[in-house]
């Protein structure tokens, strides 16, 4: 009986240790807003290279609805990757920006190019350092390897059994014919007069400079600010200027970040929930801080945000 009640004990000593640091953090954040008015404004990151737009696309609506955040900053640090996922992002933030009219602003530390490019030109001021990399306005397909010559060397016989004479246009193990290769030339031509036409209306660059910032090339910070690319050289503290600028936030009030939450392994059991994490612990977890935290600040009188 003994070792039951231990048990039992044990458990809700574990159950506690999990609920603390979050509740306390809790109370902690809205007390100090109490004390120093906050301002919100959104921070979504754009790191490595673009596959997948869901979760930059789930954030940008979330913080584009919330009355409470005023702007959005993107973090970019990217060389670019898919184009689908880069037009996806860059047309979820004309859509929103349309709709919400809430600024959004671009701040570059190192890379930006070519998909991640696309993505920034979308915001209403792209901020980077003199050295950062910008541009590659372009498009390339990289998933032609010439592999027959190889497997012919080894005597391995390979044969592709194919309906429409495009259809092995990207098969590594035949030789792309002339007709295929011209055919995918019109494809990337296409996207590639897309990206350029974008860029061209989002920045009011007239199309028939195009060959000065576009074809692929790369610039620097300093360079791209010449070429009209971008609109200013700064750092964090100079994207902070511009945001309160452009959402007429007052000097007097701290900004408040906002950020998509930290993904997290498995093993970070007493750590902050990964995102997207809607298991029952998870959500009770959440349900309990907001209620703790509702009832000891609330008799103070003030209003919780």
């Amino acid at each position: 009986m003994k070792f039951t009640e231990y048990l039992k004990t044990l458990f809700f000593m574990l159950i506690l240790i999990q609920f603390a640091p979050p509740i306390i953090k809790n109370l902690k954040k809205q007390y100090e807003n109490l004390i120093t008015p906050k301002v919100k404004v959104g921070l979504i990151p754009i790191k490595g290279i673009l596959y997948k737009s869901d979760t930059t696309n789930k954030y940008l609506n979330k913080f584009f609805k919330d009355p409470d955040i005023k702007a959005i900053l993107i973090k970019m640090d990217c060389p670019g990757g898919a184009s689908g996922t880069a037009q996806s992002i860059y047309q979820e933030i004309q859509s929103l920006k349309n709709k919400y009219k809430k600024p959004i602003v671009t701040l570059v530390e190192n890379i930006c190019a070519s998909g991640g490019y696309y993505i920034a030109c979308a915001t209403d001021h792209i901020i980077t350092t003199p050295s950062a990399i910008v541009g590659s306005i372009g498009v390339s397909f990289q998933y032609l390897f010439q592999l027959q010559e190889f497997i012919e060397q080894y005597k391995i016989k390979y044969k592709s059994v194919t309906a429409g004479k495009y259809k092995s246009t990207t098969d590594p193990f035949v030789d792309i014919t002339p007709e295929q290769e011209k055919q995918l030339q019109v494809v990337l031509d296409d996207s590639y007069n897309q990206f350029v036409s974008d860029v061209s209306k989002n920045r009011r660059l007239p199309l028939k400079t195009k060959d000065n910032w576009a074809q692929g090339k790369l610039f620097n910070g300093k360079q791209a600010l010449k070429l009209g690319l971008v609109d200013k050289m700064g750092s964090p503290f100079v994207a902070k200027e511009v945001i309160r600028d452009k959402a007429q936030i007052d000097a007097e009030k701290e900004i408040e970040w906002v950020k998509p939450p930290q993904k997290t392994g498995l093993a970070q059991f007493f750590g902050s929930p990964q995102e997207d994490d809607d298991s029952m612990f998870s959500l009770l977890r959440h349900k309990l801080c907001a209620f703790l935290s509702n009832k000891v600040v609330r008799p103070l009188g003030s209003s919780i945000q």
